[in-house]
C-alpha cells in the first residue's frame, strides 16, 4: 500500500487551512452586515395611523396593519415605535400635546432618538383639513356636477389652507433631524383617493371636479412637501403619482376607501391594501444602509 509522503500532507493541510481562513474573511462582513440593527419610528396623522372602524375609539387609533407596521415587517427592523395619532397636525409632532379620548398624548418628537435609523413622516392632511374642504364637492344625487373647479371661494379655501403648510413641515423634518442626525428621513406623500371619475356613492363628485382637487389641491399640497424634503435630504414618496388606477373608485383594485366606505378601514384612509403598497413605495426609496443591513 503506497502512503502519501509527510511533507506533502502537511503542505494539503497548511493549504486548507489557508483556504478556510480566507473563506472565512469572505464570509464574516457579510454575516455582521446582514445584523446590523435597525431602529424605526413612525411619525404622523391618520394617514400614518390606518385607523379602522374598532381601532378608532381607542387612543390615538393606530391598527396593527398600518403603513409603518407594514414597513417594519419589510425590512426586518430591530426596534419599532409607531407614534402617528388620528387627528395630529405638525404642531403635534414638535411642540403642543394632543388631547385624545384617553388624555394628552406627548409631541410625537419625543420618540426619535439619536441612534434612529429611520423616521417616516405623515403630516398636513389635519393642518389643511383637505378632507372637509374637499367634502364641498360632492352631491347627493349621481350625475349633479357641484362645478367646485369655477367657485371663487373654494379656490381661496384651498390658498388658505395650503399658506402656512410649509413652514409647518419644515419645522417637524428639522425638529426630527435635531433629535436623529443620521436618521433617514422620508416623507409621504397626499393623495391616492381620487381617480379620473367619480363613483356613487364612494367619491360622489364629477369627475372634473376631482380632477380639480387632485390638479389644484393635492398637486400644490406635494410640492411643498417634496421641497421640504430636498431641503431637508429627505426622502420624498409621491403616494398621489404611484396609486394611479387604485382611487376609491377601483372596485377590487383599490388602496384607498373614498368618501364612503365599503371596508373596516375609515374614509379617506388606505386599506390594507393601500398601507402595502405605501410600505412597498417607501422601501423602495430606502438608502442602501438600511435595505443592505437586512439584506432586502
Amino acid at each position: 500500500m503506497r502512503h502519501v509522503p509527510r511533507p506533502r500532507f502537511a503542505l494539503i493541510t497548511a493549504l486548507g487551512i489557508v483556504a478556510l481562513t480566507l473563506l472565512h474573511l469572505v464570509i464574516a462582513p457579510v454575516t455582521a452586515a446582514a445584523h446590523e440593527p435597525i431602529h424605526y419610528v413612525a411619525l404622523g396623522d391618520s394617514r400614518a395611523a390606518s385607523p379602522t372602524v374598532t381601532s378608532q375609539i381607542i387612543g390615538c387609533g393606530r391598527s396593527s396593519v398600518a403603513y409603518p407596521d407594514q414597513l417594519a415587517g419589510l425590512i426586518h427592523t430591530t426596534t419599532f415605535r409607531s407614534v402617528a395619532c388620528a387627528g395630529a397636525k405638525a404642531e403635534n409632532i414638535t411642540t403642543t400635546p394632543q388631547l385624545r379620548s384617553q388624555g394628552f398624548v406627548p409631541p410625537q418628537i419625543d420618540a426619535p432618538r439619536p441612534d434612529t435609523d429611520l423616521v417616516t413622516i405623515s403630516i398636513g392632511g389635519n393642518d389643511t383639513d383637505w378632507g372637509n374642504i374637499s367634502r364641498v364637492c360632492f352631491v347627493p344625487i349621481p350625475g349633479v356636477d357641484a362645478h367646485c373647479r369655477s367657485n371663487a371661494w373654494y379656490h381661496s379655501a384651498i390658498r388658505n389652507a395650503l399658506a402656512p403648510l410649509e413652514d409647518r413641515v419644515d419645522a417637524v423634518v428639522r425638529a426630527v433631524r435635531k433629535r436623529s442626525p443620521s436618521a433617514a428621513v422620508v416623507i409621504v406623500g397626499q393623495g391616492g383617493y381620487f381617480g379620473e371619475r367619480g363613483c356613487f356613492p364612494e367619491n360622489p363628485a364629477s369627475s372634473a371636479d376631482l380632477a380639480f382637487i387632485r390638479r389644484d389641491f393635492f398637486g400644490p399640497y406635494n410640492d411643498i412637501l417634496r421641497r421640504v424634503a430636498e431641503r431637508h435630504r429627505a426622502a420624498f414618496v409621491d403616494v398621489e403619482a404611484e396609486s394611479i388606477g387604485h382611487d376609491a373608485c377601483a372596485g377590487d383594485e383599490k388602496w384607498f376607501e373614498g368618501y364612503v366606505t365599503s371596508s373596516e378601514y375609515l374614509g379617506f384612509h388606505p386599506n390594507l391594501a393601500g398601507n402595502k403598497a405605501i410600505a412597498r413605495m417607501i422601501a423602495d426609496r430606502l438608502p442602501s444602509s438600511i435595505t443592505g443591513a437586512r439584506g432586502r
